[in-house]
C-alpha cells in the first residue's frame, strides 16, 4: 500500500514536469495532511502548479488535492492501526518519503530545475 501510495505521488510530481511556466501562481490552498513533511510537499507542488499554463492549473491542483487525501489517509490508517514505536516509525517513513518528493519537485523544471 505505502509504495503503491508513494509511486502514485511520484507520478504526480513527474506531470508537473511537463509543461511551460507562465500565467499567474495558483490561489488553490490545502488543509494539513497531519505531516508536516507532507505538508511541505503539497506546498512545493501547489506553487509548481501555478507556475504552469492556466489552462492546465486547475488539473493540476485537483491531483495535488487527491495526493493530500492520500496523504492524510495513510496517516490516519497508520495513527489507527498501530501502536507505539511501530506507530511512530510509519510516521517517520511517510515523513521521510514526502521530504523525497519535495526534493523531486525542487529539481523538475519549471518548478525549480
Amino acid at each position: 500500500m505505502t509504495r503503491a501510495l508513494l509511486g502514485l505521488l511520484l507520478c504526480g510530481t513527474s506531470v508537473l514536469g511537463c509543461g511551460k511556466a507562465g500565467g499567474e501562481p495558483g490561489r488553490a490552498e490545502i488543509e494539513s495532511t497531519g505531516v508536516d513533511a507532507c505538508d511541505g510537499y503539497l506546498a512545493a507542488m501547489l506553487a509548481c502548479a501555478g507556475k504552469l499554463p492556466a489552462e492546465t492549473r486547475k488539473g493540476h491542483e485537483a491531483a495535488i488535492r487527491i495526493a493530500r487525501d492520500a496523504l492524510e489517509a495513510k496517516a490516519e490508517a497508520d495513527d489507527d492501526a498501530l501502536e507505539g514505536d511501530a506507530r511512530d516509525e510509519a510516521r517517520s517513513a511517510l515523513a521521510a518519503a514526502c521530504q523525497q518528493m519535495s526534493e523531486a519537485v525542487a529539481e523538475r523544471a519549471p518548478c525549480g530545475g
